[in-house]
């Protein structure tokens, strides 16, 4: 088996970046660390953005000798720039301000050293720093931020294992070309594998209204990926969509993608009315769900007419 070389000058350009990265992350370190022994005061204030409250102030060594050591920096981590609200902050005083030091949603720190943000090595070590102190807000906005993220990698997979199979080779493409408001994917390619799993019209939407009723579970402010279902189920008239469904035993996710599509949406006017048997089991549905703008669409679009 042959292997292919790389090319030593390519090896010799590689090695200098590495290096001169490391340089410049461990300078940015050295220099924020010197201004910190020059320090003789620090006062933490609550977020950036403002400084409107003074959370914490300090004039103890320990302190300080503990805050070099909370800051770690990723090799190929910043800086960069975000548009975040940061907090808390903290202000390096001797007589005047001679640097700041913020925190970014606990996986980065900011430093006027550095004019921006560093994605952070050890955002533990960071955080217990605040926490020591009583400044438990940075490590419940980071345990928050988790949660959310973790919850969101989990709709993810969800809504792509309950994708129509047909669509599973497409969907990178498809989401390549999703950017709204300006473009959105083409749907002639999806329609077609879609045609060629289900002939049939109605098993066809129960399919999508199953993948659509498989999603974060918000109707308003809802990932964006979930509007290309949406997309796909709007090309079919109010008629087709009852039809599908009406008088069908269906599962916990065709009732939510039915009732989702059919209240949380305008449907192309043709005004087609609901059956009351499905309105009346779309409805008791939405009704045991405790999100409040789900439950309210609901009883406009579902509730029986007085």
């Amino acid at each position: 088996m042959f292997r292919k070389l790389l090319d030593p000058f390519a090896l010799v350009a590689l090695a200098v970046r590495l290096v001169a990265g490391e340089r410049s992350r461990q300078e940015q370190i050295s220099d924020l660390r010197i201004l910190i022994d020059q320090a003789d005061e620090m006062v933490v204030y609550s977020e950036g953005f403002k400084r409107e409250f003074v959370v914490y102030r300090s004039s103890k060594p320990k302190d300080f000798d503990e805050l070099k050591s909370a800051i770690t920096l990723k090799r190929d981590g910043g800086p960069f720039d975000c548009a975040c609200m940061d907090g808390p902050e903290i202000a390096l005083k001797n007589k005047k301000e001679i640097a700041a030091v913020w925190n970014h949603e606990g996986t980065a720190i900011g430093s006027s050293i550095w004019s921006g943000d560093w994605e952070n090595s050890d955002p533990e070590r960071w955080l217990r720093w605040f926490d020591t102190r009583g400044m438990t807000s940075a490590r419940e906005l980071f345990n928050d931020l988790q949660f959310e993220q973790k919850k969101s990698a989990a709709d993810e997979r969800r809504w792509l294992e309950t994708m129509p199979s047909s669509l599973k080779s497409l969907w990178s493409k498809t989401l390549s070309q999703y950017n709204p408001p300006s473009n959105f994917p083409d749907l002639k390619p999806l329609n077609a594998a879609l045609l060629k799993q289900y002939p049939d019209t109605n098993e066809r939407i129960r399919a999508l209204m199953a993948w659509f009723g498989s999603g974060a579970g918000p109707w308003s402010g809802f990932p964006g990926y979930e509007e290309i279902a949406q997309k796909i189920l709007r090309q079919y008239p109010t008629a087709e969509l009852i039809g599908a469904v009406d008088g069908r035993s269906l599962n916990d996710e065709e009732v939510e993608g039915a009732a989702r599509i059919l209240g949380s949406w305008t449907p192309i006017p043709d005004h087609t009315p609901i059956p009351p048997g499905l309105r009346q089991i779309l409805l008791d549905h939405c009704l045991r769900s405790s999100d409040q703008d789900k439950v309210d669409r609901a009883k406009k679009a579902f509730a029986p007419d007085k």
